[in-house]
């Protein structure tokens, strides 16, 4: 009878000793483990920094949360809102009143607001910064935003200051004016009014709401937070699901478009570099174990001999990994977080992001890096434990660096030296194989990388989005402005811009809201476009003519003649102008939907008005460069004639303005001399575009760099460590080949060969196969980005090549100079 003998303190003590006497080896295991935790860690932190940070950026200039805002909400349509299972949360919110300006105010236009609860807590705080104090509760109690109060005079200000304030409201249809003294209650940092300029909104409490005519169970205005990103399909859908009533308004917050088919370039491109990312941290660690198994293959047939078994050799293996994994998990993390604290900081420094920087630390990153790294380091032992446990003792004594078995070559070459070299790289496939892939992933990488940003054209981004110098427009007019309209740019302004020094021309550009007649015979077709584009059922074509359906409204926009005649090359159409300007013809959007035919005919009237005009359809293209936003019927675009005659005095929205490249920097000082600081006004220019582009790429080289970076970094040190660990392993048999004859110089040629045909190989590899992955990252990036235009990155390309080169023929004369170190009796000794 055996009895149980435990051999778990021997089992530990083997473990010990086995990685004290493999201090080299456990380097390349810690520094392997270490680079695929920090590489995941950071991949995942800066791709979900930047992410949040510029989505965190329009949600700050938006005000709010909420998706979409539906104005005067019945009870009926607010207890259908709560039934929606596509609808997350409803805010409510009511303007109370307007502040009087008063020469402490100035030329602000501030609005007397009252939110819910919910509005408050979940729509408005999570993108506001630096709250002091609470919302108002007692009904002299006021929230400021801070610049407001600093617009004021008060840049220190206090909770419980007095702050006077006229304003006017409407109660039982009266309109009052009424001056009261307010305590602040509180002040925080909003960014809405870098959209809006010069308009902004003080908080007022409840009581104070309905001690001025407002009835808190019936708001002026509902904002929804949808649970889907797929903002302009949910809107269709939510016009049919809560029938709109006459004058109400159902409109996004935002007016930038989101589909879920808008994403999907962007997924398939984060999930290319996700499995390029775990692929070579797979590669580093496995690689590394199975090199540093291989080696001590003779030990552990050693302890065979000695009785232990082939689960204990198993264990010894998985043990020395676990340990190490322990030691370099928390480095790797560690690096990951300085990564993410540092990196992300000075990338996003470089962009004017005035909302502030959002650093992703999520938890869940940090455990999943950390727990894959574990898995990746438990699951590469597997193997390697495995064959040391199956070698024989007979066969571990005698194993000497290699466990491939001789073949036979018959040729008429001889031994030469570049086919002896040749039949070494491949000796063992899979060896080869994992450095050909490791060197292939990380320079692949380093190559996508570059040609995204090379591709990044600043004159193609600037040609797309602005097809003029200088764009000066009225914010008052814009989208999303909720105060009146302002006759902001006048004609004595515009002949000032005239007389500026270098302007070349001036055009100027009329909008107005139109009611455009639905005529199921001009734009049905054009309606089932937009509803299978953005992913909605298509409502009736009796749904459709209804006076307030969603195809009721439309952007009416008067354009200059000229500015036409510049636009007909670059859009590829021709435009009857003496029609045009006549005012019997009108240019549509089509906005690459199709469904409208030129010849058509078609009516607009005002808003709000019968004295409907007919226009034939003169053009299609996509004029958005002229119009920043559309509902879901076209934007109609005019001559200036016919503008006059359509709209009672018409208010000028924008004036384009063209000069030469040369004087684009004095002409932004005086045009911005002349807008004085006018936040209701807004100056756009190339040379704002350029400097803006240029930031954007080097945020782009700072974040996509450094994963490239530790990538290529990657597959170069599993080249190293393999082409080193052989060249010591191989020692035995270096020394044979020198004992019968070859000298130290044709050692040294057969390594630079072997080098060599690794480099050659690889450079194959990236060249083509690289260069064909690096065009198709390219194609998906350009599907978002239309301004891309491919540019084959052939210096970034000459130094992965010459990198590569370096490291090939450096690392394999290095390691055979260490081995050289012994003299070939002593080489041979080993053997015995």
């Amino acid at each position: 009878m055996m009895f149980p003998n435990s051999n778990k303190p021997v089992v530990k003590k083997l473990t010990s000793r086995s990685l004290k006497a493999n201090r080299t080896r456990n380097r390349f295991v810690i520094l392997a483990i270490v680079l695929t935790t920090w590489l995941i860690t950071s991949f995942f932190s800066i791709g979900l920094s930047n992410y949040k940070t510029f989505e965190m950026q329009q949600l700050k200039i938006n005000g709010t949360m909420a998706d979409v805002y539906l104005t005067s909400p019945s009870e009926q349509q607010m207890n259908k809102l709560k039934e929606l299972s596509y609808i997350k949360t409803i805010g409510l919110q009511s303007r109370v009143g307007n502040v009087i300006n008063t020469p402490e105010i100035g030329d602000l236009n501030l609005a007397l607001l009252w939110y819910d609860s919910t509005e408050w807590t979940e729509m408005r705080k999570p993108v506001i910064d630096g709250l002091k104090g609470t919302y108002p509760d007692k009904e002299n109690e006021i929230a400021v935003p801070l610049w407001i109060l600093q617009s004021m005079g008060m840049d220190d200000p206090q909770i419980g200051m007095s702050l006077p304030l006229t304003y006017s409201f409407t109660r039982d249809g009266v309109k009052s004016q009424q001056s009261s003294n307010f305590v602040l209650s509180g002040w925080f940092t909003d960014y809405s009014h870098v959209r809006t300029g010069n308009s902004g909104a003080m908080l007022v409490s409840g009581a104070f709401a309905t001690a001025h005519g407002v009835d808190l169970k019936n708001p002026k205005n509902a904002t929804i937070l949808f649970n889907e990103k797929n903002t302009d399909g949910l809107i269709s859908r939510l016009q049919q699901d809560i029938p709109l009533g006459k004058n109400q308004k159902l409109e996004p917050v935002s007016n930038q478009s989101s589909t879920s088919s808008d994403r999907t370039a962007t997924l398939i491109g984060y999930a290319g570099i996700i499995l390029f990312v775990m692929l070579s941290g797979y590669l580093l660690i496995y690689n590394v174990l199975y090199i540093s198994v291989s080696r001590d293959t003779r030990f552990y047939g050693l302890l065979r001999t000695l009785g232990t078994t082939q689960r204990q050799i198993k264990k010894i293996v998985r043990a020395q990994a676990s340990r190490l994994a322990l030691i370099a998990i928390p480095l790797g993390l560690a690096a990951g977080a300085v990564t993410s604290f540092v990196m992300v900081p000075l990338a996003m420094s470089t962009m004017d992001l005035d909302t502030g920087v959002v650093i992703s630390f999520h938890p869940l990153i940090f455990i999943g890096a950390a727990l894959f790294a574990w898995m990746t380091t438990m699951f590469s032992a597997i193997k390697p434990a495995s064959i040391a446990g199956k070698v024989s003792p007979i066969e571990a004594v005698r194993y000497t660096g290699t466990m491939v078995k001789a073949k036979t070559k018959r040729g008429t070459g001889g031994s030469k030296l570049h086919r002896l070299a040749w039949r070494n790289i491949f000796r063992v496939k899979k060896r080869a194989m994992v450095v050909f892939l490791s060197l292939f992933l990380g320079l692949t990488t380093f190559l996508v990388i570059n040609t995204l940003v090379l591709s990044m054209s600043t004159d193609h981004f600037i040609a797309e989005y602005m097809d003029n110098d200088f764009t000066l427009s009225n914010q008052t007019m814009s989208f999303g402005f909720e105060g009146e309209e302002k006759a902001k740019i006048t004609g004595d302004m515009i002949k000032e811009i005239q007389d500026i020094k270098g302007v070349k021309e001036v055009f100027k550009a009329y909008t107005g809201i139109g009611q455009i007649k639905y005529d199921p015979e001009v734009f049905s077709k054009y309606v089932d476009e937009f509803a299978k584009s953005y992913h909605t059922d298509r409502p009736t074509d009796d749904q459709l003519a209804e006076p307030q359906s969603m195809f009721s409204m439309t952007h009416v926009i008067g354009v200059d003649a000229d500015q036409v005649k510049k636009m007909e090359e670059k859009l590829g159409i021709t435009v009857d102008m003496e029609r045009f300007e006549k005012g019997e013809i009108a240019l549509l959007d089509n906005f690459n939907l199709g469904g409208i035919k030129i010849g058509d005919n078609f009516q607009i009237s005002p808003i709000n008005s019968d004295a409907a005009q007919s226009f034939e359809i003169g053009g299609l293209a996509d004029f958005s460069s002229l119009g920043s936003s559309h509902f879901v019927a076209p934007n109609v675009y005019i001559s200036h004639t016919a503008m006059e005659k359509l709209m009672n005095d018409p208010l000028i929205s924008k004036v384009y303005i063209n000069a030469d490249p040369k004087d684009w920097k004095p002409i932004t000082d005086q045009l911005e001399g002349l807008i004085g600081g006018d936040g209701e006004l807004k100056l756009e220019s190339k040379l704002y575009m350029e400097k803006f582009m240029e930031s954007a790429k080097l945020t782009f080289y700072i974040m996509g760099g450094g994963i490239a970076l530790i990538l290529a970094l990657i597959g170069i040190l599993n080249y190293v460590n393999i082409m080193y660990t052989g060249v010591v392993a191989r020692k035995l048999e270096f020394a044979v080949m020198e004992s019968i004859g070859m000298t130290s110089k044709q050692m040294r040629k057969l390594l630079l060969f072997e080098g060599a045909g690794y480099a050659i190989i690889s450079t194959l590899l990236i060249s083509t196969i690289g260069t064909l992955i690096s065009y198709g990252a390219y194609s998906l990036f350009s599907q978002e980005a239309t301004y891309a235009v491919f540019s084959f990155p052939t210096l970034p390309l000459s130094i992965a090549i010459v990198l590569v080169f370096a490291v090939c023929l450096s690392v394999p004369l290095i390691a055979y100079k260490q081995i050289k170190k012994d003299s070939i009796v002593e080489r041979l000794r080993q053997m015995e």
